[in-house]
């Protein structure tokens, strides 16, 4: 069990730490590495073969992704579990973000369901959801899937929370062999038809509301495709916009092969006018990982094995991170924390954490190998306390 249980929201004067879930088959880890001193202060197996750090209200969670095991942690001993939810209901949910809107309820999202869960994170010992808020009316006609709720965000002042729905037709996309790769990839081919949207949750009511929008239910309809999970909704309070990031589809060929890749991108979501427009266009680049979001003058986007800085009121990338990066997030504390994988001998080498300075300039070392052992893969990262 966790330390002594604080007030909702208290962090007490816990260190400022990098939250590391490694995806292992037949047994996950999360790492808990301090970003003063690069030190693993603590470790926490779980049973699942990958997962999620979620902190982003009161209390730090783990999501067991393929267990739908939700697990509080301790704040100031975050390796510590205080309690934990099944919200899995009749088949599996793949949770993948914990959304506190008070100290006695907190919303999950579960990417696999079309129904969000709400849990009394105020419990000794969790259990099961009290309810649910379905979000099915809000699907794009013609989406053969769940809607696909990637992400949240909550914005006291407005007493909503944010909700990307990535409304994508999982069904379309096409294997084969790269002989350039050596293997087989897979590629997710465009519906024209199909947008991503936003959708708000009057908190207090756990009803949906209008946006105004063109999307069902008055949501905002956005102009990417393929949100990728695992990356918070951002919303900037200075200019009351939400950044989303879309990894985007392969156009079909007439062959039924895939072509260039569009709608790859990060977008902006004014919440005053609902107006919505790219800030940074991504089709030239690979797969996106992750957006961290410090201030409207400092990002970082990662791409797997690569990473760049962005100024967000510019339309272009800026400078390389130097080495590489896999994962990036903001630490907190006006910089950026990364993770990168390393070869030895050919096999795969311990993972190392990065620090970012705000400043620029390339990364430093942090830890190399915070895992117990190695292999697998970074599956999601995190800073807590957010300060």
């Amino acid at each position: 069990g966790g330390g002594p249980r604080l007030s909702c929201g208290d962090a007490g004067d816990a260190p400022p730490r990098a939250l590391l879930v490694q995806g292992v088959p037949r047994g996950s880890e999360l790492a808990a590495v301090n970003l003063q001193t690069g030190a693993v202060d603590g470790r926490l197996g779980f049973d699942a073969g990958y997962g999620l750090p979620s902190g982003l209200g009161t209390e730090p969670y783990l999501l067991a992704e393929d267990t739908d095991v939700v697990t509080r942690l301790d704040p100031l001993e975050p390796w510590k579990p205080v309690a934990s939810w099944n919200v899995r209901g009749d088949e599996n949910a793949n949770p993948v973000a914990v959304v506190p809107v008070s100290c006695s309820k907190a919303y999950v999202l579960r990417y696999n369901r079309d129904k969000i869960a709400i849990v009394d994170q105020s419990q000794p010992q969790g259990g099961v959801p009290r309810a649910y808020i379905d979000l099915a009316p809000y699907k794009t006609a013609g989406d053969p899937n769940v809607v696909e709720m990637t992400s949240a965000v909550y914005v006291p002042a407005k007493k909503r929370v944010f909700v990307l729905l990535g409304n994508a037709d999982l069904t379309r996309y096409v294997t084969y062999f790269d002989p350039a790769l050596g293997y087989e990839v897979t590629k997710l081919l465009c519906a024209a038809a199909l947008k991503p949207s936003i959708v708000a949750i009057d908190v207090e009511t756990d009803r949906v509301v209008s946006l105004d929008g063109t999307a069902p239910g008055g949501g905002i309809a956005l102009d990417g495709y393929n949100p990728p999970i695992g990356t918070p909704l951002i919303h900037d309070a200075t200019s009351d916009r939400l950044l989303v990031l879309q990894a985007g589809c392969n156009e079909e060929l007439g062959d039924g092969g895939a072509g260039a890749v569009i709608r790859r991108r990060v977008e902006e979501v004014h919440l005053g006018t609902g107006a919505v427009r790219t800030l940074l266009s991504l089709d030239d680049k690979e797969f996106p990982s992750s957006l961290a979001y410090v201030d409207s003058a400092n990002a970082a986007l990662a791409f797997y094995f690569e990473g760049y800085r962005w100024d967000p009121r510019g339309s272009t990338l800026g400078a390389t991170i130097a080495g590489g990066i896999d994962l990036v997030a903001a630490d907190g504390r006006g910089g950026f924390f990364g993770t990168r994988g390393t070869f030895v001998d050919g096999g795969v080498g311990p993972v190392e954490v990065l620090a970012l300075p705000a400043a620029g300039g390339a990364p430093s070392v942090l830890v190399s190998g915070p895992f117990s052992r190695v292999g697998g893969y970074v599956s999601g990262i995190e800073a807590w306390p957010r300060r």
